[in-house]
Parts: structure tokens; sequence; C-alpha cells
């Protein structure tokens, strides 16, 4: 999201040397070197001895004269120049080879160290180039000194600027069979390997720093590793054209750079090896291949009584650093084996059977919840539409479906009372039509519901959360990736331990039901894409304890993060979360104020993050706990105990580095760091390509990564002031009494097919259907009853189907559902043009405007109003399926509704108040909040009310379920000050509760 320009030039990384000057100094001392040696000793021997042949042909007698001291200075200057020869045409060969830019120079007889010295001083010469031609992305935000802010970045890759056509040799998948003997299915497993079918490995090892020596080389990695440099050539084809985290490619291979990322041959051993091994599934039969798992040397510490002041680094030995000899790393995040939350199986898929879960398989602990849980219906199979499918998300322009459900949520919530969109969104349409499809909100109400489940049952048992690196969420389950090092004990039901207690999933159907206030315990998990199983990954960016860096292709990782930085900022469970990005080109903070905020230079955001979190380690000395992690759900307060997250557009200084590592590995300071670039001391370094693939070989994670562009930022920023300028525009427009009528009596009756809309959309009918065709049934009927004069065939299958679809299978899908609720009661009419027969189809909503018309035109309004309330039956439009009901931003009946049900509710309490009927204007505000539960009209009359006919302690419930339901549904500008003002009137004193971004 930084805006491109001219280059901004910058050192390489600091473990390879202080500068780009000592660098160019080495080359020029090597040009010397070479210009010494081919001009100086040939200048030398001819100055002192002459040519090396003789002035005369000798004769034959000159074997038998008398050596004098001149005879043998000849010969050892003859020697000379043949050693001068040879190192000369070493030289060529090298330099030769260095141009043509493949492979190595072949062997000079009698080369050995006149070759090798020769290809040091050639490889070092490089340098004077490289150095010229090679910039990382640098911002002056990362910087501490003063100065002016350059407004642009881009990257050099070898002396020339990016092109999508040069990289687009990626590394494949590898792939594995899992299944039974008699049906095979061929999945991947989304990790990278050296061997796809057998064992499971990779191998890898960091280039090392020069540290006072020459440059690292292949020759040398294949002697310390493989035993013989000559077998450089089998690295340099496992890594040829390879990614590497700086953003550049292996094509030379006398030139890696320090901190590459270099794989090995199976056979690779030795210290600085690193082995990552995943799980594998054989035909006939699972197993898992277990890495040798050693206890780190050295592990960072945190207590609440001292600050750990060096940060582990993988050359450090964090806990994340494999150490030793061939040591494996046990996250495997990618594997499917013997994880039934790990893959995405799809509905109706053949042989894809996921065994039943149990949730009694955990050891009940006090305090655990009876076991078995809330059983709720399995998801019924999809036998005609599939509707929503996690790997179509994208193509709407929003990666994530999770990313996309908390902005849709976000905009709800901006919205405030009107929930829906206004007059002013009109011109954003099509983008809140692309959020729309692509959110997946029950999924994401899934997750933060069994997360904070989990918290609430974890600390009434009074056991600590479980340390997690990353989480898989597929339609079926939710598998939490514990931390390998630490031990673990059985989870709560109806959690299930499985891999040997390394993982926790949750089936769907045993998911919580009603509303949590538990706090959220991992505010920092954010999805990173979808790997090859169908599975969307998360990773938690606060076990990393360190700089979580994307390192790559620059542009595709700015937009990576960028996508973190959004979800971060807008979904369920990161209450109280503040997201800091750092001299990024686009402001997002109109997104989410209050949550998100934008900086220019590092060093202001860090001493703002540095405030903020001082009293995070106060609290924790003054409640003697050792992390913001165990606080958090010990003892909640979201506004205390929120995250911090900075997003950093480049590589900080090696201060600065230093700094945010001890920051974020400090467990009594709730901090998160993200940049973009590598950085070497990460823990956990990404590698994001040209087509967004993302890969940590530490944590053996390979996914499609979500991404936002700043396209995507600048139409979202748009949409999301249209909706604030909606949520203050509080006129209501007239309501259209609809052509025709329905008495009261009528409802006393039940009606062929009834439809509800005025909360979670049902449909009553008697015909016969497949329970695959219900759900879209149900949005086709929904989408005809929200029309007064009906619509052309056309207008509803873009509608319906936004991702277009046949005539014939439109055709299809109106036949199943005119079959369900009735020839009589859906039709077309002559001009084609599909709609509901209003007299054999009844719509709550048709009947509540005809209600609240009568109701204008009668002295007592209070039994219209009251029968038109009676059909409000709770949240408009809640519980849509993921994917579906897109039209909806088009539509404008979501605000319609909520203008109409407003009125109605105020005018009832009003007419009551006027009858002496507290009751009814109370239960008229309850049925109006249930609706719309950020109307500030709303609770301002339940404010009046209740200080009217009730206490003072009953006025103090009433302005504490406000300022809780503001929180929940009302936007970020708080509440009104009219609002404010009348608490402040009722109840002076009243301490409003800390506000939680």
């Amino acid at each position: 999201m930084v805006k491109t320009g001219e280059p901004v030039r910058a050192r390489l990384p600091q473990q390879r040397s202080a500068s780009t000057a000592a660098d160019r100094l080495k080359g020029f001392g090597a040009l010397l070197a070479i210009v010494a040696i081919v001009g100086g000793v040939p200048y030398v021997l001819l100055r002192f001895f002459g040519t090396p042949w003789p002035d005369q042909m000798p004769k034959w007698n000159v074997l038998f004269d008398e050596l004098d001291i001149r005879a043998v200075l000849g010969i050892f200057a003859f020697f000379i120049w043949v050693a001068w020869l040879h190192f000369v045409v070493c030289l060529l060969v090298e330099a030769v080879s260095e141009i043509r830019g493949h492979g190595l120079s072949p062997r000079i007889p009698l080369g050995g160290g006149s070759q090798t010295l020769a290809r040091r001083l050639i490889s070092t010469v490089v340098l004077i180039a490289g150095a010229a031609s090679v910039s990382l992305p640098v911002a002056s935000a990362v910087t501490t000194s003063p100065g002016t802010v350059p407004t642009s970045v881009s990257v050099v890759q070898g002396g020339e600027h990016e092109s999508g056509s040069s990289f687009r040799q990626t590394e494949q998948r590898s792939s594995v069979l899992s299944g039974s003997a008699q049906q095979t299915t061929k999945t991947a497993t989304g990790v990278r390997t050296n061997n796809d079918q057998k064992g499971q490995v990779v191998k890898y090892t960091e280039v090392k720093p020069p540290q006072g020596r020459n440059y690292d080389c292949l020759w040398d990695i294949a002697e310390r590793y493989l035993g013989e440099g000559r077998r450089y050539k089998e690295i340099y084809d496992l890594n040829k054209n390879k990614l590497q985290p700086d953003g550049r490619r292996l094509t030379n291979p006398d030139l890696i750079m320090p901190g590459w990322q270099v794989r090995l041959p199976a056979d690779a051993k030795g210290p600085g090896v690193h082995t990552v091994r995943v799980n594998i599934e054989q035909t006939g039969k699972s197993h898992e291949v277990k890495p040798v798992v050693k206890t780190p040397t050295k592990v960072a510490t945190k207590t609440a009584t001292s600050k750990p002041t060096k940060v582990a680094t993988p050359e450090q030995g964090s806990r994340w650093a494999e150490q030793g000899i061939e040591k494996g790393s046990s996250v495997t995040i990618g594997g499917v084996a013997g994880d039934p939350g790990a893959k995405d199986i799809k509905p109706g898929d053949p042989n894809t059977g996921i065994p039943a879960h149990d949730p009694k398989v955990g050891e009940s602990q006090p305090g655990d919840p009876a076991a078995g849980g809330t059983k709720v219906p399995e998801v019924v199979p999809v036998a005609a539409d599939q509707g929503f499918d996690l790997t179509q998300a994208g193509i709407y322009g929003f990666g994530g479906t999770l990313l996309a459900a908390g902005l849709a949520l976000a905009l709800k919530r901006r919205r405030g009372w009107a929930q829906g969109p206004g007059p002013k969104a009109a011109g954003h349409r099509q983008t809140e039509v692309g959020l729309r499809l692509a959110s997946d909100i029950p999924t994401a109400q899934f997750v933060d519901a069994a997360l904070r489940q989990l918290g609430a049952d974890m600390a009434k048992s009074q056991r600590p959360m479980p340390k997690v690196v990353a989480a898989l969420v597929t339609t079926s389950a939710l598998t939490l990736v514990l931390d390998p090092y630490e031990a673990q004990s059985a989870p709560p039901g109806p959690w299930q331990a499985i891999a040997e207690g390394t993982r926790w999933t949750l089936r769907r159907a045993y998911a919580p039901t009603g509303e949590i206030t538990a706090p959220a315990p991992y505010p920092t998990l954010v999805t990173i894409g979808q790997n090859a199983d169908g599975a969307i990954v998360l990773v938690d960016l606060d076990t990393a304890n360190g700089i979580v860096s994307f390192g790559g292709v620059n542009s595709a990782s700015r937009d990576v993060v960028g996508s973190l930085a959004v979800e971060l900022a807008t979904n369920l469970w990161s209450e109280g979360a503040h997201v800091s990005m750092v001299g990024f080109g686009d402001d997002l903070s109109s997104l989410a104020p209050g949550r998100l905020s934008y900086w220019v230079r590092l060093d202001t955001a860090l001493a703002e993050v540095a405030r903020r979190t001082d009293a995070q380690v106060q609290a924790c000395e003054r409640r003697n706990v050792a992390s913001v992690a165990e606080a958090r759900t010990a003892h909640p307060d979201p506004a205390l105990w929120g995250a911090e997250i900075i997003f950093v557009s480049a590589p900080p200084s090696p201060e600065e580095q230093d700094q945010l590592n001890r920051l974020a590995a400090d467990q009594r300071r709730g901090i998160a760091v993200v940049v973009v670039g590598d950085v070497i001391s990460s823990p956990w370094r990404f590698v994001v390509d040209e087509k967004n693939q993302a890969v940590c070989r530490l944590l053996g994670l390979e996914v499609e990564a979500h991404t936002v562009t700043p396209e995507q930022v600048s139409d979202l920023v748009a949409l999301f002031d249209a909706a604030e300028s909606d949520a203050l525009d509080k006129r209501r427009t007239e309501q259209n009494m609809p052509a025709y009528e329905f008495s009261t009596t009528d409802l006393s009756l039940p009606a062929p097919v009834e439809v509800d809309l005025l909360g979670p959309v049902e449909v009553d009918a008697r015909g016969p259907i497949d329970d695959g065709r219900v759900a879209l049934s149900t949005e086709i009927i929904a989408f005809l009853a929200s029309q007064d004069y009906g619509v052309h065939p056309n207008v509803l299958a873009g509608a319906i189907w936004p991702r277009g679809i046949s005539d014939e299978l439109r055709d299809s899908a109106l036949e199943h559902t005119r079959r369900w609720v009735g020839n009589d009661a859906m039709y077309a009419d002559e001009s084609g043009r599909w709609m509901l027969n209003r007299s054999i189809v009844r719509v709550d909503w048709d009947v509540f405007r005809t209600l609240a018309k009568q109701a204008t035109m009668q002295e007592d309004p209070r039994a219209a109003l009251s029968t038109a309330l009676s059909l409000v039956h709770g949240p408009a439009w809640a519980g849509i399926p993921a994917g579906r009901y897109s039209w909806l931003a088009a539509s404008g009946i979501e605000r319609r509704m909520v203008e109409a049900v407003v009125d109605a509710a105020l005018k009832l309490a009003e007419a009551s108040l006027t009858h002496n009927d507290g009751q009814t204007a109370r239960t008229a505000l309850q049925t109006g909040l249930s609706f719309s539960p950020a109307s500030e009209d709303l609770w301002r009359a339940t404010l009046r009310l209740a200080a009217h006919f009730g206490t003072t302690q009953d006025v103090t419930n009433v302005a504490t379920q406000l300022y809780a339901a503001l929180a929940k549904h009302g936007g970020p500008r708080g509440p009104e000050s009219e609002t404010d003002a009348l608490v402040d009137e009722l109840l002076p004193g009243y301490h409003r509760p800390a506000k939680v971004a």
C-alpha cells in the first residue's frame, strides 16, 4: 500500500556488512588485486628478468655448462611465468562463467588453490555491481532521524524493475495419497518437500553472514553439510530461480546473500540444518512422520518480575529455531493426517468420510461443562446449488472469507441504527455486493463464539489457556494447532484432543449457542490464507514472540500485510486490539476509527504503544500474573488487556529491530509486530511470491495468501465514508403502503404460504422440495417478497446468482421453488416478470406496512401498532448463509424496515404513555431494540420511561444495557452527545464504561 514512484536506494541487510560502501570497497580491492596480478607480475618479470624465452636459440652443450646465479633466477622466473599464465586462465574461465550466469566454471587441471582464489576475486568484484543495482524497500517511517518523508518506494531486482513475466517459475506443492485401499484421493499438503511421496522432509539452511571472513557460497555449504564441495550443483538445482525472503532469486551460483534460505538434499546433516517434517497419508493407512524434537538449548523466557534484555533470534536459539543435527519442527500446520479439522470436506464429495466426533474423549476436569455440549443439526448436503464456495471468495475482490466477514460486520456497525445501506451508498453498491458475497459471517461468529467459550471454560476450571500457533477453519470444524514446546492438558468438552494432544478441535455441530460475554482469548489470531486442503489458515502473531516478517515480492507482501491489518482492525475476536500502521502510503484508519491508526514515523508510534502498554505491565504486577494472555481470562478487561499490533512498511534499522523484538517478547505487554520485507532475526519469516503464495518454512506452512490491494482499500474507504454519512442522516422516508391490504382478522388464520422477513428469514410452504434446495429457494422467495411488482427473470438471476448462471439452470431452480410454494403462489405474468400471489402468500413485511398505514388514520393507533410490532421476531436479516443475499446491498429494504419498526415502536410508546400504560410502552421499545439494537432514539425513550415509572436502579440498569449494546452494535463514533447528556441528567455521577476500540 505504499505509493510507487522513484526508487529509494538502501543498503543490503545489516548482517552482511555495515553498508553497501563496504561491499564496494571489497569489490574494488579485489579488482585492484586482479589488476596487480594480471598486469603487475608480468611487468616485474619483464623489468628484472626479461622475456621468458631466450634472445637466441641455445646450443646443445648448454646442458653441460656450469649453472650461475643468472641461470637459476631465469629458471625461477620461467616457473613464475607458468604459474601466472595458469592463474590468468583460471581468471578468464571464472569471468566467462560469471558473465554467462549459470553454473560454476569447469575445473582447470591442477587448478586447486589458483582457481579457488580466482573464483573468490571474481565473486568479490561482482559485489560492486550487486551493491549498486540491488535496492530494498525503505520508508522514513522506520528511522528515527528527522527529515522529510519519502512518499514512494520501489524494488529493483538485479538492476531491473520487477516484472510479472520474469517471476513465473515457482515451486510446486507436494502431493500425497490419502484414502482407502479401494478409493484413493490425491490431495496436497500445502507444504513444500524434498520427497513428495516418501519421507515428506524439507531440509534447508540459512546463508551465514561474513563475520570477518569471505561471503558464504554454495561450495562452502556443500562442504559443510554434504561433505563434498563439488556437490554444489545439487544445491543450485534445488534452489535455482526460487524466490528468497529479500525478494531476489538465485540465478548465479556464485552470488548468494546472507539470510537466504537454501534448500538442501535429503542427506544433508550438520549444525545449522533445519528439518521440517510433515504429516502424510499412504494408501490404505494413515501414519505420521514424527520429527525428532529436542528442547532448545536457549529459549527466551519472561517472567512477571524480570524484563528480558535479550531477544532470542534464530541464530541465538529461539523456541522456533531448530538446533543441532537434523532437528525437525513439530509444528505441522499443513498436514491432514488424523485431523478431521485440517481438511475442508465439501458436502457430497465421495470417499471423504470424517470420523464421528466424540466430545467425551477429553479427561474431565473440575469446572468443565457437561460432556457432549449442545448438539445442533448437521449441515444438510447441498444437492443443487452449491451456494458459497471458499475457493471462489477472492474473485470478488476480497480474498478472505473471515476478512470479508469482519468488514461486513464493521460496515453494519458503522451504519448503526440503520443497519442497511442508505441513499448515499448508491454509488458504492458494487463494492458492497462483492463484500457480501465474499463474507462468511456464520463462520466468523462460530470461530468467535468457540474461542470465547473455550476461554470461559478454562477460566472456570482455573487452567491457563493453551498457547496457539495457528488455527484451521473448515466447513465442519475449528482446529487449534498448539505450541509443541508446552505441555498441554486435556481440553474441556466438547473440544477434542487429537494428534497426541498437539491439536484441539471443535466440530461445528457442537458450536456454542446463545450470546457469550467472555473475553476473546486470542486477539492476534489472523487469517493468512487458504491451504491446499481448502482450510482457512490463521496464525497467532503474539506466539512468535518477535517480529513476523513478510519478505519476497515487495508489492505482494505489502498487500498480504494490508489484509492482516484490516482483519485485525475489524474482526470479532480482536476485542480491544489496536492496530498501528507505520509508513504505509494509504491511511486505513477510516475503516476502523479507534482501532486503527496511521503513523509516519516509527519512533512516535513506539512511544505511544509503549505508553499504552505500560499500564499492562503495572496491572500484571498488581495482580501477580505473568502475562497479558493469562490476565485476559483471569481478570477480564478488554480496555486494559487489548493487544497492540504494529505494522511497519519496511525493515527497521538494527536498533529499532532490537527494540521491537524486546517489546514483542515481553509477555507483560500485549504487543505483536509485523514488518513488510525480510528481517533475518525474525522468528517467523514468511516469503510471498508474485502469485500471492505465502511460505513459512519453519512452520511447514504454504497458503494462497489473502490480500487487500490499494484499489480495494480506496473502494472500502469510500464505502465506509458513505455509511458514516448515512448513519448520521436520521431522516426517515415515507413508507409506501403496498397495493393490497390485509385485515387484522386475517392474522388469526394460517395462510397457505407465509414469508417472514422481520427477523431471520423463514418460509413456511407445504410443497415437496429437496433439503439441499431449501436455502436457494428461500432466498428466491425472500427476493420476490421484497419486490412489490415482480421482477424480470434476468434481473432475478443477476440478484440470486451474481456469479452467473445458464437460463436452463435458472428456470429449473425457479420451477423447483414454484412447486414448493405452489403453482398458484408464484408465477410469471404475460411479460415474463416473476412475482408472488399476495392473496395466497402472506409476507409479514406487507402486513406490517399495512397496519402502520392504518394506524396513521386512527385516533387510537395502539391496536394496529401492537399487532404490527408483534410480527417482529428477532434481529433484521439475521443468520444469512455465506455468499447469499448480496442483493440487499442494492435493494435498500434493510434500512426501510428499520425505519418503519423504530417509528412504530416510538409511536406506540408515546400513545401508550398518554393512557398511562407503561407496560405496553416498555414492550414496544424492547421490540424495537430487538430489531435495531443501536437505535439511540429507542434507548433514550427507554431511559425516560424507566425514570418515569421505575427507580434509580432501573435507570442504572438501562444505562448499562445501553452502553453495552452501543459498544457491540454501534459505530466507532460512540454514543451521541444527546444520549450522554440524558444519562448525566438522569444519573448524576454515573461512571460510563471505558470505551473499547
